[in-house]
């Protein structure tokens, strides 16, 4: 058949007990005692999200292979990477970013990281040229087209019998996007600190700015938009749903991603599924195959990937 494939897998729960707790000692590691109290963008989300990189990428990606991370910031995984002896390449447009990746790197695994300055619309690499990509929590903050050229830039890149995972944030229905720059921070924290909250996340390392952006991606966005674009095929997936009771304490009480316990407990026992209802954020496990053309979406095609729900 023609199009985009999904190919059938076991319900997948990559979060176990034992990458859980290498994750929060990695973070301890990375960023100080101060981990265990602030989560430096560990979130509960997170955790599931980088234990599907791990479990994705690490079944294709062998010792000294290279791994390109897209939108890197100031990610833990990685320097968790390397400890696996994988070269890392970490690329972002953000300076103090890159250089904080290489001072850690140094510090933590006496290695030295790979850092480009680059817009991951245009990545500054050669065809063919990565055996595995990480983008996780990138995609979906790239205004207008930027997903669509950073998905083809992926596919561009990948080497044949590649891998990429590619993370992004779910919408039930149609794709939208949130502006707001403090989108997600409770509605009286931000009425409580608004004068110094920008301060606060700067200070936190939570890179939002005026021009923040949030894409919620709709299952038929993500074949559009990231998966033909990047000329792969969809080996596995697993959908992240948070529940009420998670959904209440970040929307009312504290914003997802301070609390480094909490964030801790609660990924503990997030729910992961292949169903896309009701999921707030999907991990897609990407391969190069060698297509000789760009597929086209089509009902057939859309069908397909909705019996496989």
């Amino acid at each position: 058949m023609n199009g985009t494939i999904i190919r059938s897998t076991s319900q997948t729960r990559p979060l176990t007990t034992k990458i859980a707790k290498q994750l929060f000692i990695h973070n301890v590691h990375v960023n100080g005692w101060e981990a265990v109290i602030y989560c430096h963008g560990l979130s509960a989300s997170r955790y599931i999200e980088y234990a599907g990189a791990i479990a994705f990428l690490l079944l294709k990606i062998k010792c000294r292979d290279t791994i390109l991370e897209v939108g890197c910031g100031h990610s833990i995984l990685p320097t968790f990477w390397q400890k696996f002896q994988i070269v890392t390449i970490v690329l972002d447009t953000n300076r103090n970013a890159l250089k904080w990746q290489a001072r850690k790197s140094k510090e933590i695994n006496n290695a030295i990281s790979c850092v480009v300055l680059a817009d991951m619309r245009n990545l500054p690499l050669r065809d063919q040229s990565m055996m595995g990509v990480s983008c996780i929590s990138a995609l979906e903050h790239i205004r207008d087209n930027g997903d669509v050229e950073t998905a083809s830039e992926i596919g561009r890149i990948l080497k044949f019998g590649g891998a990429c995972v590619i993370s992004v944030p779910l919408a039930l229905h149609r794709s939208y996007l949130k502006l707001h720059w403090a989108a997600e921070i409770p509605p009286l924290m931000q009425s409580l600190l608004r004068p110094c909250l920008p301060a606060i996340l700067r200070k936190f390392q939570v890179d939002r700015t005026s021009s923040y952006s949030e894409r919620f991606f709709s299952l038929e966005d993500i074949i559009r938009r990231i998966v033909v674009p990047s000329r792969c095929e969809i080996e596995g997936r697993f959908v992240l749903k948070s529940g009420r009771l998670t959904k209440f304490i970040h929307q009312k009480i504290i914003p997802q991603g301070f609390l480094s316990l909490l964030e801790h407990l609660i990924a503990r026992f997030l729910p992961t599924s292949r169903d896309i209802k009701g999921g707030d954020a999907i991990v897609i496990d990407l391969k190069k195959g060698n297509l000789k053309r760009k597929d086209k979406i089509g009902d057939k095609t859309l069908r397909f990937v909705r019996s496989e729900e």
